[in-house]
């Protein structure tokens, strides 16, 4: 398997029906404190208060609004935990960093914990977007193509016995963008408001919370009544490798954005972001082909 950029993945397997497979391009950061939890409300574009065994999905933005990362938030004891690209760490705690001032919160990777992916695991999972009480912990994602799928979150050894069935982790971000679910890394990092990424639409953006960075500008997309561009599946009928952050084309003209694609033994699947009326064209093109719509 190859990684291109974080959004692009190459693996010369098909679609698996199951499979499990270890993502080392996610990591988990914790953020633990007396003011963690309302320091974190106030950053990200969901609720972070009263999470429960919630597995949330949530945005984090610069002040115009774009996304800066994109997460799942989950809770266990008394400290909260972001799952997301590792290459965006770095960034992302050195600017987080910066608005803790005098609050009491501490941030740090949690270096003794891996993630993993579950393809049509033969157990019993929690509902959806939650997580179960027992640790390694067991969370929860949206189905692709009716397949169950969940991730699993703990050390090497806590996760060892539920990656007998290997597959890459190029075959897990295909269920990914299967089941419509963005990541964000270096090549796309301020290119999407969480509306064009279709955030409002999967739970990761809410209306009901207070300030976070760039809320003035995506609550103005939402009260137009209908934002100017959406993120859709498509597929290519053979292995292309086409870098997240690529621009598509309808006649020539720039219309969209792939915001992450996985080339596989006989197809290459994509999300791209575009403008609506691109979208119901339906004729955009990518690296000189024309995209087949999901």
């Amino acid at each position: 398997m190859q990684i291109n950029n974080f959004g692009s993945w190459q693996t010369f397997e098909n679609l698996p029906a199951a499979g499990a497979a270890l993502l080392p391009e996610l990591a988990v950061i914790e953020a633990s404190g007396a003011d963690a939890e309302a320091f974190l409300h106030g950053q990200f574009t969901n609720h972070v208060r009263g999470l429960g065994n919630a597995f949330r999905l949530a945005a984090y933005c610069q002040p115009q609004g774009r996304i800066l990362a994109l997460m799942r938030i989950f809770k266990k004891g008394e400290a909260f935990f972001m799952v997301m690209p590792r290459e965006l760490l770095p960034g992302f705690l050195k600017r987080l960093s910066m608005y803790i001032l005098r609050s009491k919160v501490t941030l740090r990777e949690v270096t003794e914990w891996q993630v993993a992916g579950l393809i049509n695991p033969e157990m019993t999972l929690p509902e959806m977007d939650t997580h179960d009480d027992a640790f390694p912990l067991l969370a929860r994602v949206a189905d692709a193509q009716g397949t169950c799928r969940a991730m699993v979150i703990g050390t090497a050894d806590e996760i060892a016995p539920y990656l007998e069935n290997k597959v890459s982790s190029a075959a897990w971000f295909a269920t990914d963008i299967l089941a419509g679910l963005p990541w964000v890394g270096e090549a796309t990092k301020e290119a999407f408001i969480p509306q064009w990424i279709n955030l409002d639409l999967i739970g990761g953006l809410v209306f009901d919370k207070g300030c976070y960075p760039g809320q003035e500008v995506i609550s103005r997309v939402q009260h137009i009544g209908k934002t100017p561009r959406r993120m859709v599946k498509a597929v290519l009928d053979s292995p292309v490798v086409i870098v997240a952050g690529t621009e598509v084309f309808e006649n020539e003209e720039p219309v969209g954005t792939v915001v992450m694609s996985a080339a596989l033994a006989d197809k290459t699947y994509l999300l791209i972001e575009a403008t609506n009326k691109a979208i119901e064209a339906g004729q955009m093109q990518v690296g000189g082909q024309t995209l087949q719509l999901l």
